[in-house]
């Protein structure tokens, strides 16, 4: 008899969770729209049917682990895919490299429009999936080298998944993730659409570690009406403005890291902009002391070369 496992509960709960869409036709459709698929274990098993490495038992992430190795898995043929789910319930994942794929992962709902907004652009309105978390922006390759998993320029909370060396891979639309969320397309009649301009700038730049020895002094630019610096600085402002009760210090902590990254790379003068965001939270209802303190760790946190 076999020993239940911590999971097993859990998964009583997603088995008679809300059905989705048959795995097949979701399968069948994805291959249509040109994506190469595989299959990934699924949290509704008593035990995941993940391949890991000896040594190196399923962390507990259940949903998400490919079934054997997925880069060589992944395919365009029906046939196969068919085969793969007839062997029980199983998510599906899909290979960025094969499938010209560049994944934007954001780990909270508007990270990635919010951070578009603070450099003054908009995302476009390419093909969309929400998750659990957040949301997977799918965006085509560009045609002049292809972009990794490398997050370059992007703030902390949006992960990048590419097509460069081995590639990586997302979970795809119509899987349940362990919470009992399932991966949704936005519109499922949206088009994939070419990565804009300023996300591949932002993702070609050499990502790592800088510490403040390395980082050159900034000449803060001027506040001027109009200009980038006061467009990105009223971006970061009306985050904070639209912050709803229960996420106020949420949206502060988050506005006061970009401002001091862009701060620290010469965009504006850091005490104007600190004041500018000391407004806005005050204008929410936040206190001067819990603004402080919130402003204060976030400046901690970019000054160590971190991020929100």
């Amino acid at each position: 008899m076999n020993t239940p496992t911590p999971h097993s509960h859990q998964a009583e709960d997603l088995a008679e969770a809300a059905p989705g869409p048959d795995t097949v036709t979701v399968a069948r459709w994805l291959i249509a729209r040109g994506m190469y698929v595989f299959t990934v274990d699924h949290p509704a098993l008593p035990d995941c049917v993940g391949a890991h490495r000896p040594g190196a038992p399923c962390d507990g992430d259940r949903g998400k682990h490919p079934v054997g190795r997925w880069s060589q898995r992944a395919t365009r043929n029906a046939a196969a895919i068919v085969r793969d789910l007839a062997r029980g319930p199983r998510n599906l994942g899909i290979a960025c490299k094969p499938s010209g794929l560049l994944v934007i992962d954001e780990d909270r709902p508007g990270a990635f429009t919010d951070y578009a907004a603070a450099l003054g652009r908009q995302v476009p309105a390419t093909f969309v999936v929400t998750t659990a978390k957040g949301r997977h922006f799918y965006f085509a390759q560009p045609t002049d080298g292809q972009l990794g998993n490398s997050p370059g320029a992007l703030p902390d909370g949006i992960d990048v998944r590419g097509a460069a060396g081995q590639g990586g891979y997302v979970v795809a639309p119509g899987s349940l993730h362990r919470t009992g969320i399932r991966y949704t397309p936005v519109d499922s009649s949206a088009p994939v659409l070419p990565a804009p301009a300023w996300l591949i700038d932002a993702l070609r730049v050499r990502s790592g570690p800088q510490t403040a020895r390395q980082r050159p002094t900034p000449q803060p630019a001027p506040l001027t009406d109009g200009g980038r610096p006061f467009r990105v600085l009223c971006a970061l402002v009306n985050t904070v403005l639209s912050a709803t009760t229960g996420d106020r210090n949420n949206r502060l902590y988050w506005a006061a890291c970009r401002m001091y990254e862009h701060a620290d790379r010469g965009l504006f003068d850091p005490a104007a902009a600190r004041a500018a965001l000391t407004d806005a939270a005050h204008h929410i209802g936040l206190g001067e002391a819990e603004t402080e303190h919130t402003l204060d760790s976030a400046r901690a946190m970019t000054a160590h070369g971190g991020a929100a």
